[in-house]
């Protein structure tokens, strides 16, 4: 456990030098959530402490626990056009070792006809990305702290192109009893392309990321404040064609905002609240907003429901299914299917 924890400190005070502020990044569908009710909750970090909820430990490796042993969860998303993806886990605990956690992640873009510069048909050929996890968690300190890390061995397969990749995700996470308080801290996908597409060598989507979480004392609400991208304060992006921009009516230029309004701006783009509401014993309600999305993916004619998410959760017979919608564009809205389980719960 020592080796853990120093590997972990580690990779915080070398983060800055992997950090890119810009530029593409390859794998990114890592962010993808991993189940609906994280979709539902913005997509990013929750601290959660959801033993009945094997899904959420893929995202959050640091909430592995004993009580999580035999959890398994399945995540379906009709994406886009003929696009799916998903997750499947397995949580194992070992007593003297600590909580594991397996998983498999993948994603079909579907099949497509292809085409030489000629326009001749050279037949059809698939896409899509895979991972493959272990996770470990453990917990310390009379099981207020605890710390986890994910392995992910990530393949890419694009037509005559393949790439693959190791990365790794570093969580802490402090959880008070008395007051159902959570607060967790995440470095995740620090690791490296070694199989490239081409000859260019593409970074990883690497992420800071912490979130607070907090389940009232006498109201059935749960409340989660997300910040990500804590690495980079500019998310500010000035385009020259911005249609939403303000325009001298004298000089047909751009006025440019000032110095609060940017500051504003870039503050609220690294914030997503999320509320979780549970009514009755055997439904949950999940809603939460994402500023940066919103301001990213609106459109000039219409900026409809984007950067909202919400969804729904039925619990009976120690089964949990849930739905959830993230809106992130006009055109079309992902829906998604979790189911989990813990197989020990039939035999008690």
């Amino acid at each position: 456990m020592r080796q853990i924890l120093v590997a972990w400190i580690s990779m915080l005070l070398v983060f800055p030098a992997f950090c890119q502020t810009g530029g593409a990044t390859v794998y990114n569908f890592l962010d993808m959530p991993v189940s609906a009710r994280q979709a539902a909750l913005g997509g990013k970090l929750i601290s959660l402490r959801s033993n009945d909820d094997p899904s959420m430990a893929i995202f959050n490796p640091s909430m592995l626990n004993a009580s999580m042993n035999y959890g398994v969860g399945f995540n379906c998303v009709d994406y886009f056009s003929d696009a799916v993806y998903g997750h499947l886990n397995y949580i194992q605990d070992f007593k003297k070792a600590g909580t594991f956690n397996f998983a498999f992640q993948f994603t079909s873009y579907g099949k497509f006809e292809g085409y030489d510069e000629l326009g001749e048909s050279t037949g059809t050929f698939s896409a899509g990305d895979y991972a493959l996890y272990v996770g470990y968690g453990r917990e310390l300190v009379d099981s207020t702290f605890s710390l986890g890390m994910n392995l992910k061995a990530v393949f890419s397969d694009y037509e005559q192109y393949f790439s693959a990749g190791i990365a790794v995700d570093f969580a802490a996470s402090y959880y008070q009893y008395n007051k159902n308080i959570s607060l967790t801290l995440l470095l995740k996908n620090v690791g490296a392309q070694f199989n490239r597409y081409e000859a260019t060598r593409e970074k990883l989507p690497i992420d800071l990321q912490l979130a607070f979480s907090q389940r009232l004392r006498h109201l059935p609400v749960r409340y989660n404040i997300i910040l990500h991208h804590l690495y980079k304060w500019n998310m500010y992006y000035n385009d020259p064609a911005d249609p939403f921009a303000s325009i001298d009516g004298s000089t047909g230029e751009k006025i440019e905002d000032g110095k609060g309004k940017r500051f504003a701006n870039n503050l609220f783009r690294h914030f997503i609240i999320a509320l979780e509401v549970m009514p009755v014993k055997y439904v949950s309600l999940q809603a939460a907003f994402d500023y940066n999305e919103r301001c990213e993916m609106r459109a000039y004619s219409h900026k409809g429901g984007i950067g909202f998410s919400y969804g729904i959760g039925i619990h009976f017979y120690h089964i949990n299914i849930y739905y959830g919608r993230s809106h992130n564009n006009l055109v079309s809205v992902p829906n998604y299917f979790t189911i989990s389980t813990n197989i020990s719960s039939f035999f008690k």
